[in-house]
């Protein structure tokens, strides 16, 4: 007969957690093990995926065994602790424990890896122990509200930590060269201009003077104005982008506490937004107007949810104002709050969704007779046209013909699916969760800017490019309304899983950036003496400059990019420069075989050297130096 168990065996398996978390903390104290055998690894250069087989044999399997079992028990003494003094944190201390230890794990794996698929990969394999730590916990717990400032630090804290990063790795970018004319130099150069004589006048955007606005309708460039004048320079342009797209969390705070969210799942709406792949990728490509998109469409949603109309009125007018295809937005936002709302909100949705219609209309005729909004028009949507230069009304009329072709024609733009799944599967796809078929609406910019488009601009399919700032706010948006209609429990899980895919998929894409930062670190004196060549042409001359050159001397009247369709060529040499002013001063790159004949071609006209780093850079000057 055997023996009865004592009371004190329950009771002290009780005390170590078990066995109801016994399962859990097993898994939490592997994958915690693992992390540390990673840190270990990393501080002797050894990554796991790169170098796995030095990996393995650092860490010999009878070690690791010991160490596991010594972590264990020190994880289950710890846990007893918790049990006497706080049994409410007891509870979700396993299922922590598990859910952090995977985290950083997960995001070890993808650190500086920039393979997309691989987050995919890695993101699915945290979800699992993810969703299952945080099922664990009881859902009032983590929707606990308590003080306020338990969710502003650690979203102030790692905010800062987003931007700081952003603005560091970006403007490394910009300093080893690695801007262009477009986007950076003509915004730099408009800027300037706008200093000077409030016009954002380039040269460099057509090769003549030109107002941007003749390009774009961007007169939301006069916010940015005072701190380029305090301030000038392609380096404020960049930090600026940066803070614009990060302050749109402080929104997105206020969205997910209307839609009542509190505590950990407040937090983790943030951590949607802020590690949104859309919103991140896009800091990484010069400047563009289009960083306003993401603040503005969450301060116009903030409105909608606290029902101020002035605020609403507002934000829709400085949307309109980023550039004139961003009036998309503001009509689809109205297309989905006219079967939202109801009376007298209903009023204001039609009155808002008219005025920005009608100001698309007046903007884009003008654009077309007195600007250059033809020529943009046709080359984005050329696969949509049946003849040439037709308006924005006849492509509208076209699509609605033929629904069919529209919706096909993505197909032909390979890179139109990979965007897809890079803005979609992060988010767990939850914008399609919804029985509100209204809600949609708010995906149309996406299909249209980001697949439709591709089809004539691939850029537009390339999450990189700024392209993606405004759908992306979209989508982050309509994730949160989706996820807030779901029940406590399920809410809980899914707005947590969200927040974990999204910062792994961002930090697995953004981390790459990590090199150009060290590649100006590690050659920062060569890129300060090609500087200091810049600075010997006086601030007045015009300047005709390679591409990669250009941002760093767009802020004066004139300055031309010289590029490959400049060369006139016949049999395999250079025999003459075309459509390139003869300006005071050519700077060239010598370690492009084409800038080497080009300087030839300038030694011929009569122009002198002026100064040069070894190959790096040339700067021909015209008469005698």
């Amino acid at each position: 007969m055997s023996k009865d168990p004592t009371p004190s065996e329950p009771l002290f398996l009780k005390r170590c957690g078990f066995p109801q978390f016994l399962f859990m903390r097993l898994l939490g104290v592997y994958f915690l093990l693992s992390d540390i055998a990673i840190l270990i690894a990393g501080a002797k250069g050894l990554s796991p995926r790169k170098n796995w087989q030095d990996f393995i044999r650092l860490f010999p399997t009878a070690w690791m065994v010991l160490f596991y079992v010594l972590l264990f028990c020190g994880i289950t003494f710890l846990y007893s602790l918790f049990l006497k003094k706080q049994k409410t944190l007891a509870e979700c201390f396993d299922p922590a424990l598990l859910v952090l230890s995977v985290i950083y794990f997960s995001c070890s794996l993808v650190w500086r890896g920039g393979d997309f698929f691989l987050a995919v990969v890695v993101g699915l394999f945290a979800l699992v122990f993810v969703v299952y730590g945080i099922s664990r916990i009881n859902p009032d717990l983590l929707n606990r509200s308590g003080h306020e400032y338990t969710v502003i630090l650690p979203v102030a804290a790692i905010s800062i930590v987003v931007l700081v990063f952003i603005c560091e790795t970006a403007l490394a970018i910009h300093r080893i060269y690695g801007t262009t004319t477009f986007d950076m130099g003509i915004f730099d150069q408009s800027f300037y201009s706008m200093s000077q004589r409030l016009s954002p006048v380039a040269t460099c955007e057509r090769g003549y003077a030109l107002s941007h606005f003749r390009v774009h309708t961007s007169f939301i460039l006069y916010l940015l104005l005072p701190v380029y004048k305090l301030f000038p320079g392609a380096e404020t342009l960049i930090v600026s982008q940066a803070v614009m797209v990060v302050s749109g969390v402080i929104p997105v705070y206020l969205i997910a506490g209307k839609r009542n969210f509190s505590g950990a799942t407040r937090f983790f709406c943030c951590m949607i937004y802020l590690f949104a792949l859309g919103i991140l990728s896009p800091c990484y490509f010069n400047f563009h107007e289009n960083a306003f998109l993401p603040p503005l469409l969450m301060w116009l949603f903030y409105a909608v949810e606290s029902k101020k109309n002035i605020l609403f009125c507002i934000m829709s007018a400085l949307v309109c104002a980023v550039k004139e295809d961003a009036t998309l937005f503001v009509i689809c936002i109205c297309l989905y709050l006219f079967f939202e709302t109801k009376g007298k909100d209903r009023l204001r949705v039609v009155l808002t969704g008219g005025a920005s219609t009608v100001y698309f209309l007046i903007v884009s005729a003008w654009l077309s007779h007195a600007g250059d909004g033809n020529m943009i028009l046709s080359s984005r949507m050329h696969a949509l046209m049946i003849e040439e230069n037709q308006s924005a009304l006849q492509l509208i009329g076209n699509m609605l013909s033929n629904p069919g072709y529209a919706l096909t024609v993505v197909t032909t733009q390979p890179d139109a699916f990979l965007i897809l799944l890079e803005m979609l599967l992060p988010l767990l796809l939850i914008p399609f969760f919804t029985k509100k078929t209204h809600r949609l609406f708010l995906m149309v910019p996406f299909f249209v800017f980001n697949l439709l488009i591709s089809a004539s601009y691939a850029y537009v399919a390339q999450i990189q490019f700024q392209y993606a700032f405004g759908p992306a706010a979209l989508l982050v948006y309509l994730t949160i309304i989706n996820i807030s209609d779901f029940e406590k429990e399920k809410r809980t899980v899914l707005v947590s899983a969200v927040a974990v895919t999204s910062v792994i998929a961002s930090i697995c894409m953004c981390s790459v950036n990590l090199k150009q930062y060290e590649q100006y670190k590690a050659n920062k004196e060569t890129y300060q003496n090609i500087e200091a060549c810049f600075k010997t042409i006086p601030q007045d001359a015009s300047v005709t400059s390679s591409e990669k050159y250009l941002p760093h001397l767009s802020r004066r009247d004139e300055v031309y990019e010289i590029t490959n369709d400049n060369y006139v060529i016949y049999g395999s040499n250079v025999v003459s420069l075309q459509n390139v002013n003869m300006t005071d001063y050519y700077v060239l790159d010598f370690k492009n075989s084409l800038e080497v004949k080009a300087g030839e071609i300038l030694k011929s006209k009569g122009y002198t050297e002026f100064t040069r780093y070894e190959d790096y850079v040339v700067v021909f000057k015209k008469g005698e130096a």
